[in-house]
């Protein structure tokens, strides 16, 4: 009898220790678990950093190409260059103004008249 009782006594025990032990692995595995969360964040965090870096520099380049094509469009718009650009090509104001009027299209004040008296004649109608 001796001998089994030693044996429940031992088993005993050692479900005692294994009730102890479990707890602190259980803890031991949650606090790896979370400082290898907390680098995998950080990790994240860093990548992050460096992918918004590397945009900023992009923007930062796409807005020089920018003010420089303003800056070109202004100097492309301006009326100095265009005026030289056109005595370059021989084109100059005209000294005298010459109307041209082609035969079978009505003149603008006939037409502005015309208008006008059909306007009146629906705006008097009305009640």
């Amino acid at each position: 009898m001796t001998a089994g009782a030693l044996t429940t006594r031992w088993s005993a025990r050692g479900v005692r220790d294994r009730t102890r032990i479990r707890p602190l692995a259980v803890f031991t595995l949650v606090v790896i678990l979370a400082f290898f969360a907390l680098i995998y964040s950080r990790i994240s965090l860093d990548r992050a950093a460096f992918e918004l870096h590397q945009i900023g520099q992009e923007v930062a380049a796409q807005e020089r190409i920018h003010w420089d094509l303003r800056l070109e469009v202004a100097r492309l718009q301006s009326p100095q260059r265009i005026t030289e650009a056109a005595a370059g090509l021989g084109l100059v104001y005209p000294e005298e103004r010459i109307t041209i009027e082609a035969s079978g299209v009505a003149s603008d004040t006939n037409y502005a008249a015309a208008r006008w008296t059909a306007s009146r004649s629906l705006l008097s109608e009305l009640p």
